[in-house]
């Protein structure tokens, strides 16, 4: 927004949660067949992930869940980051 410096951004948030595309790391479930919404090759999907996590990267609480685990583990780890983050406000 206009005005607003990058400090001010980062702090409308208590917490910045990445989940990586399926295009980085477990690119046999990415595909445009099943979301309308995607238009992006798996090439052009990494290059828009990484300047995701490029702007969200100074945030004091930015988590990225990568494509290491299975998407059920990689859903564990995101509620596990969330919880974490709420119990540390408690």
């Amino acid at each position: 927004r206009k005005g607003l410096t990058e400090e001010q951004l980062l702090g409308r948030y208590d917490m910045v949660l990445h989940l990586v595309t399926a295009a980085d790391g477990a690119e046999k479930f990415y595909t445009t067949a099943n979301n309308k919404a995607r238009r992006e090759t798996v090439e052009e999907a990494r290059a828009l992930d990484k300047k995701m996590v490029g702007c969200w990267g100074q945030h004091p609480h930015h988590h990225v869940i990568d494509n290491s685990t299975d998407f059920k583990g990689k859903l564990a780890r995101a509620t596990s980051a969330v919880i974490s983050m709420i119990e540390r406000r408690e």
